[in-house]
C-alpha cells in the first residue's frame, strides 16, 4: 500500500492541474489513462495492460492552497 500512495506523491503540479476532476491510472510511476468517466479508464487500461496492476484515484477539480504565516 505504501508504494501505491508514492505513485501519487510522485505526479506534478503540472499533471495535477491538466487532469483536475478526472480519474486517472498509474503503472509504473507514469498516468496512463484519464477520464471524466471511471469505467471507462478501467476497461480502457485493462484492455490496454493486461496483467498489470494499476492504481486508479480521481483528482481534485482545484489544487488547494496552503500558506505558512509567520
Amino acid at each position: 500500500m505504501t508504494e501505491m500512495i508514492s505513485n501519487f506523491e510522485l505526479l506534478s503540479e503540472e499533471e495535477i492541474t491538466k487532469y483536475a476532476g478526472e480519474w486517472i491510472a498509474i503503472i509504473e510511476n507514469k498516468i496512463v489513462k484519464h477520464g471524466k468517466s471511471f469505467k471507462k479508464v478501467y476497461n480502457s487500461v485493462k484492455e490496454e495492460y493486461p496483467g498489470k496492476k494499476p492504481l486508479f484515484g480521481k483528482l481534485p477539480e482545484t489544487i488547494p492552497l496552503v500558506y505558512s504565516i509567520d
